[in-house]
């Protein structure tokens, strides 16, 4: 039998039967995950699932639509719109040292992931993934190069697509990945016309059969397989395989799978996380079962007349108004008892306020409502980092799953190629990059992130931080009132930082290449000086050679002139400093070659 361990050893052509036999081996050993992410699903989606294909995830009629309190879906909406949507963290490329053309391409290079991330809808496809990483425990984002159109390609996984042997990933750092996909069979043909013929015969996968039965969809199981190598020497494997052929086979030498893994709580070992809803499964079955006996109590119950046995009564009771009803003996009653006990819905409230307290979310958060009073910048700053200390883990695990697909988006750009290029979207402009001009060497840079959500949401929070700057006075009134019609600080940033990265550049340039360059009149000539001289002093320190530094030190001279004061118009001199007060001042002598002025008589 075909183990794990062997499928990308086996004979070109013959990999596919490798690769179906493990991961399906692996597939019957993990029955507990589909039958988690399918429990899961239904609560969150409020309804039954039977399966993840077209006809498992089918909506409830009208007439099975219930009573429903659903906290679980509640809170995944909540955490999703306040970590995944409002703060978008953004890759920042850093170099070492103070190379100024390195910095340029590196800020290039940060353009140039931006304008990836806009043009796949990276965001768009980190939101799925993070609601589905609340929900599932485990989200999945997929980037790689598309040879046929030329362009990096970022789309969510479904995380029930993915498989790895749980012993393998026992420290969640295997060696070998899975992907399982449904595709059109045309489609699939058509991306592999050399195998055309083995496309068309394959039969339909019977393994899932809300994939494989009662739909009129024509879809092909592909299975996409990765084997990390061990070495440069020996390097790993990368395969997409159908039941009965073999459509790619060829090296895998990246040191990474294509994927970029978010876990919403690690569990104790293993490779795929704990969920949101895991956490409020309890809980929310509770919530169930009691609205479920609310509903069937309040159908059920009713009134009845309480009639002393003995008591007769002429006739019957209707809703006849002002009727005249005969009867011998003690009066009937109508008694009403309590549909349902006080301590039902009591106990109900309190399961839903548990929730929110398990979750770490507000209640305000959750229906989008904030503390009155609290419209200022600072305040809603202090509000938002308060709330945001319970998901402090969940934040940083995110911008590092911005960081990994980042990475992975520069690995895909490197194998597409120099004349792979995209566009970045200013305020005022579009600028097109090409992968060519920010083809860094990765050793060269480290990547951080920083969230662009830097400007309040509300407008009343809006006036109260450019009120803020402007007391500050950071920026410019005009300045402020242009960053919030068009909050994009990135702008204004390159515009008031240009001097200085004019000077930087200079610096660079006489530094690092020996070419001479001079200042210009208009320069920030104190600025220019201040960083000059630095320069000029670390360049020493680093033994720079001497010719380099005598450009700077002339840098320096002719900014020194630059910032003397202009010398007197001609003909004007110091006025004598014995003049008495009041008194008019001296006579002007004529101009350099003319007459002498007339002695007064």
């Amino acid at each position: 039998m075909i183990t794990s361990s062997a499928w990308w050893k086996q004979p070109d052509g013959e990999k596919h039967l490798a690769v179906t036999t493990t991961v399906r081996q692996i597939r019957e050993n993990q029955g507990y995950r589909k039958a988690l992410d399918l429990m899961h699903a239904s609560l969150y989606a409020d309804r039954p699932i039977t399966g993840f294909g077209i006809c498992g995830t089918q909506r409830m009629t009208i007439s099975g639509l219930r009573i429903s309190l659903n906290v679980i879906r509640n809170m995944v909406g909540t955490v999703t719109s306040k970590i995944a949507c409002k703060s978008r963290p953004k890759p920042m490329y850093l170099t070492e040292g103070g190379d100024y053309e390195k910095r340029n391409q590196a800020q290039n290079l940060e353009k140039f992931v931006g304008g990836v991330f806009y043009e796949s809808k990276t965001y768009q496809e980190c939101e799925d993934a993070f609601r589905e990483c609340a929900t599932y425990g485990t989200g999945a984002v997929k980037v790689y190069a598309n040879h046929d159109t030329g362009r990096v390609v970022t789309e969510r996984v479904y995380p029930w697509e993915i498989v790895v042997d749980d012993g393998e990933a026992h420290e969640r750092k295997p060696r070998n990945l899975y992907q399982r996909k449904y595709v059109d069979r045309l489609l699939l043909a058509e991306q592999f016309p050399d195998h055309r013929d083995e496309i068309m015969t394959c039969e339909a996968d019977a393994e899932d059969r809300e994939f494989a039965y009662q739909t009129t969809a024509d879809q092909v199981l592909v299975t996409e397989a990765w084997h990390l190598g061990e070495s440069k020497k020996s390097p790993g494997r990368h395969c997409i395989v159908i039941a009965n052929a073999t459509l790619v086979d060829e090296v895998w030498k990246a040191p990474s799978f294509p994927f970029a893994f978010l876990r919403w709580s690690k569990d104790v070992s293993g490779f795929f996380g704990v969920g949101l809803a895991e956490e409020l499964t309890g809980i929310q079955r509770e919530i169930n079962k009691l609205l479920q006996q609310i509903k069937k109590g309040h159908g059920l119950v009713a009134g009845h007349w309480m009639v002393q046995q003995g008591t007769t009564i002429t006739q019957q009771i209707n809703n006849d108004l002002a009727a005249i009803i005969k009867y011998a003996g003690l009066m009937p009653q109508y008694v009403a008892p309590a549909i349902i006990a006080p301590e039902v819905y009591s106990h109900l409230w309190q399961l839903y306020a548990k929730a929110f307290e398990i979750a770490g979310v507000s209640q305000m958060n959750a229906t989008g409502q904030k503390p009155s009073g609290l419209d200022s910048a600072p305040a809603q700053r202090t509000y938002q980092d308060i709330q945001s200390e319970r998901f402090l883990e969940v934040q940083r695990d995110y911008e590092e799953f911005v960081v990994d697909i980042s990475k992975l988006a520069v690995r895909a750009a490197k194998e597409i190629g120099g004349g792979y290029q995209v566009a970045s979207v200013s305020k005022n402009s579009i600028e097109f990059i090409k992968w060519s001009d920010v083809n860094l060497d990765e050793e060269s840079y480290v990547v951080r992130v920083y969230p662009t959500a830097l400007l309040p949401s509300t407008p009343a929070g809006k006036l109260a931080w450019a009120e803020d700057m402007i007391k500050a006075q950071v920026i410019p009134t005009e300045d402020v009132l242009d960053i919030v019609d068009f909050p994009d600080t990135e702008a204004y940033a390159k515009r008031a930082n240009a001097a200085r990265r004019i000077i930087e550049r200079n610096i660079a340039t006489m530094r690092d290449k020996g070419l001479p360059v001079s200042p210009e009149p208009f320069d920030p000539h104190p600025l220019a000086l201040r960083l000059v001289n630095e320069a000029y002093h670390e360049a020493r320190l680093d033994a720079v050679p001497d010719t380099h530094l005598e450009l700077m030190r002339q840098y320096m001279a002719t900014t020194q002139k630059f910032m003397q004061p202009p010398p007197p118009p001609p003909g004007t001199g110091a006025l004598p400093t014995n003049v008495p007060p009041g008194a008019p001042p001296p006579m002007a002598g004529p101009p350099p070659g003319a007459p002498p002025l007339p002695m007064a008589a």
